[in-house]
Order: C-alpha cells, then sequence, then structure tokens
C-alpha cells in the first residue's frame, strides 16, 4: 500500500495521502479501508482518493472470512464474486 500511496502522491501532485486496512472482525455495511488525501485543489484529491482506491482492490491482496448460515470461508478479496459462498 506504500508503492500505491507514493505512487498517487506523485501522480496528482499531493500534499500526503495516508492508507490504513481494518483488521479484525468487520461486519457487513461497515468500512474496511480509510484513505485520507490532502492537496492544494479539492478536485485533485476527490480523483487521487478514488483513484487509490481502486488500485488498492485491484492489487492488495486481502484475505477475509465470510460468514454464512453453514459456516465461514476464508478467501481473498479477488475470489469470485462478493457475498457469494467459493
Amino acid at each position: 500500500m506504500q508503492t500505491i500511496a507514493r505512487s498517487i502522491r506523485e501522480k496528482h501532485g499531493l500534499v500526503a495521502i495516508a492508507i490504513t486496512h481494518r483488521l479484525g472482525k468487520v461486519d457487513i455495511e461497515e468500512e474496511s479501508i480509510l484513505i485520507a488525501v490532502s492537496s492544494a485543489h479539492r478536485q485533485a484529491s476527490w480523483r487521487a482518493g478514488e483513484e487509490c482506491l481502486e488500485e488498492v482492490k485491484q492489487k492488495v491482496e486481502v484475505w477475509k472470512e465470510e460468514w454464512f448460515a453453514d459456516g465461514g470461508v476464508w478467501r481473498a478479496n479477488r475470489d469470485g464474486q462478493a457475498g457469494v459462498k467459493v
């Protein structure tokens, strides 16, 4: 995530950027990632934040345990469709 943050900061001319991903139990509809962006202009911050989120989702391997009525299953963030047991 540091590499992604550095790349996004340079590309969009940001003052600063921070990315953190929650660990532990995260209930459905709760936030799991925080991206904080600082720039001289609001538009650059919005674009950078959105691009950063998409890049993290694409490149960072995040394992999670999803729970269903018949038990839980561990999966990577890129395994199949979200919410569908694989």
